[in-house]
């Protein structure tokens, strides 16, 4: 599943490249929390973490109002940290310099795997951007998680991390 979901990151940036009429590439920082919430028989447990993320990203214009953003971020959070792959259809809403986001995105654990567990999970991420200057710009998005990270858990057990990002970013 990892496999497949980054050949389709890696397909999706050439094609949307190769038709597009800007290209820009970023870097982005920012404050990240996370929230694990597993659901079992005998009730909920949830828990947060905050931390932070860094990463990359390439805005791709393929009208005046609409971009595709695919960004590779890594986030650490508590004692955990994960590599968080968004491919984000961005909006601007006229000549504002606010932009609404929303798009899958593919979350991977860089802890040590622990048997029963998936290290990958499928999110549905939505959220707003601001363009300060052409270069500079702050964004903030909540991703649910719509895999269930138990891999034998059935009805019985769900477990899912949702994670809020808070951004500042320059693209060159």
């Amino acid at each position: 599943m990892k496999k497949l979901f980054l050949t389709a990151v890696v397909v999706a940036m050439g094609v949307f490249t190769a038709q597009s009429q800007t290209v820009d590439f970023g870097v982005k920082a920012g404050f990240l929390n996370v929230q694990a919430e597993i659901e079992t028989p005998d009730g909920d447990v949830s828990n947060s973490e905050a931390g932070f993320l860094i990463g990359g990203l390439v805005d791709i214009g393929v009208s005046e109002n609409f971009h595709v953003q695919p960004e590779l971020l890594y986030g650490n959070a508590g004692e955990g940290s994960a590599l968080f792959i968004p491919i984000l259809a961005k909006y601007y809403i006229a000549d504002s310099g606010f932009a609404i986001l929303a798009g899958p995105q593919g979350t991977l654990d860089l802890e040590e795997a622990v048997e029963g567990v998936n290290t990958f999970g499928i999110d549905a991420t939505f959220g707003a951007s601001y363009d300060i200057t052409e270069n500079f710009f702050i964004d903030a998005r909540y991703s649910f998680e719509l895999t269930n990270r138990f891999k034998d858990g059935g009805d019985d057990f769900k477990g899912h991390i949702n994670s809020l990002q808070i951004g500042v970013g320059y693209k060159f």
